[in-house]
């Protein structure tokens, strides 16, 4: 991929968010290391403070890294409240409104689309689970993509990153030089988040 342009493909789809805030009650939402630090930066929160292990054999196969502990394996992602909202949602009227929105991480604001890379080529499409369920789709103008053009080369690069630093820590794990508990994981994120908060 060409380092000042981004070549992309995405769909001719009519789409506005019409905040309803049913994804972040729907979905579990899974997370970089660079939007926990941007979330605990924005926040002043600690990372454990606001993330949770979700179990791999609860869920469907994720494309994304999958962290091993002692007594299992799991996707890092945001905590829900009991009422399966967002932990970060805040209720205005009858509507939960994201408290982080500056900040929130790039699969929120990519959602309903998601996207790929193919020979070089970022392809996006809407994400069928959204269809017949997503009231913004089919609603006002046609989706321009500006926001997801804009921030896919981090977001690329932010997974590439975070699948070293998952891969790391399950080495680690695997060879018994950590001890594979929650808290180790998230002393060993928090120490990761703290660098990539120096180095921006």
């Amino acid at each position: 991929m060409a380092q000042n342009r981004i070549l992309a493909m995405f769909p001719r789809v009519r789409f506005t968010c019409t905040l309803c805030g049913e994804c972040c009650r729907r979905y579990w939402i899974p997370v970089t290391h660079i939007d926990v630090a941007r979330i605990a930066e924005f926040t002043g929160m600690k990372p454990r403070d606001f993330l949770a292990l979700f179990p791999k054999d609860m869920a469907a196969d994720w494309d994304e890294p999958v962290i091993k502990l002692r007594d299992g394996e799991y996707y890092l992602v945001l905590k829900k409240r009991l009422d399966g909202t967002c932990i970060f949602n805040k209720w205005v009227g009858d509507k939960p409104i994201c408290s982080v929105h500056p900040v929130k991480p790039n699969v929120c604001r990519y959602y309903p689309f998601i996207y790929w890379l193919d020979g070089g080529i970022v392809k996006f499409e809407v994400y069928d689970k959204a269809i017949g369920y997503c009231p913004g789709i089919n609603r006002g103008g046609f989706a321009s993509f500006r926001v997801e053009i804009s921030s896919v080369g981090e977001s690329v690069r932010a997974k590439s990153e975070f699948r070293k630093i998952i891969n790391d820590w399950n080495d680690k794990v695997s060879r018994g030089l950590i001890d594979g508990s929650i808290d180790s994981f998230f002393n060993y994120l928090e120490s990761i988040v703290n660098s990539s908060k120096k180095g921006s």
